[in-house]
Parts: structure tokens; C-alpha cells; sequence
């Protein structure tokens, strides 16, 4: 069993963490992901702090934050490998960002990871071409390193058969 850390900036002071919690996780056999280039774009620091804490326990270390989908969009020069994606983010949404995102590179991999339970927006996240549908509340448990597992064996394959 794996013991993550879950961490909350400082209301006064966004450079200083405060310990809130531990995140128990069971290990997952994986591939080393140092080397992949991770966005999460969601507008709740919060939420991106404990994907952060989650995906390191995962053995992501290249993880880059943004609060919303503008700035991921002119960040994607930097050639991130997977996108976690909120959904309800301030000018744009996750379906446009999503569509932004597989324009400039459709193997960029799209995970939504959000609130939003409405399946007619997960039907459209993934008619679009998310790789998985999550709702954060179901990330925290196995369904993000499953998810993850799934990407990841995918992969491997695709690049025997091709």
C-alpha cells in the first residue's frame, strides 16, 4: 500500500504547503514515467495539488499545472505526452480545450478528470477523443492508476504492432 502525502497551499501564502491528509493507494505494477511530460489543467488548485501528490506516487515527475485552458493550449509547444482535464474551467471548457488539443497533436493523450457527472459531456469527451472519463471523486481511489495501467499497456502495444 502506497502512503501519499495530500498537501494544501497556504491561504496567505501559495509557496508554503500544509500536510492535511494521507492518500492510501494500492500499488500498481508500472512503467517508468519519469520521462513523460504531464499536464493538469483544472481551475481548482486544490484538486491539481492532490493529482500532483497522486501521480508522483505513480512515478510521474514532469508535471506542469495550469488553471486553464488558454494557457495549456499555448503550452503545448512543450509536447506533453497526457493532459488531465477539468471540465468547468472560466472562459473555455474542457471540450473546447479538448478539441484544441487533439488539432495541434492527436496523440496527445486527454484524460477528463471532473465534477461533471452529465454523460452526455463524458459521451462528447470521449466522441472527441478523451482516452478515459473520470469523476474526481472516483480518481482518488483505483480508477486513476487502472486508468493509467490501461494508457500505459496501450502503448506498449501499439508500438510492437507498428
Amino acid at each position: 500500500m502506497l502512503k501519499l502525502k495530500i498537501l494544501c497551499a497556504d491561504s496567505q501564502d501559495n509557496r508554503r504547503w500544509h500536510q492535511i491528509g494521507f492518500l492510501y493507494a494500492k500499488p500498481i505494477k508500472m512503467n517508468n514515467h519519469t520521462n513523460r511530460k504531464t499536464f493538469i489543467v483544472d481551475d481548482d488548485p486544490f484538486w491539481a495539488a492532490i493529482l500532483t501528490q497522486i501521480l508522483i506516487g505513480l512515478g510521474y515527475i514532469d508535471i506542469i499545472s495550469y488553471s486553464n485552458g488558454a494557457d495549456c493550449i499555448s503550452n503545448l509547444h512543450q509536447k506533453p505526452e497526457l493532459i488531465f482535464l477539468d471540465y468547468n474551467m472560466g472562459a473555455m471548457d474542457g471540450l473546447e480545450v479538448l478539441q484544441k488539443i487533439k488539432a495541434h497533436n492527436s496523440d496527445i493523450v486527454v484524460i477528463f478528470c471532473t465534477d461533471q457527472k452529465e454523460i452526455s459531456v463524458a459521451v462528447s469527451a470521449m466522441k472527441n477523443g478523451s482516452f478515459d472519463y473520470l469523476v474526481k471523486s472516483d480518481c482518488i481511489g483505483l480508477d486513476l492508476p487502472l486508468t493509467i495501467q490501461k494508457m500505459t499497456e496501450m502503448r506498449v502495444f501499439a508500438e510492437k504492432v507498428f
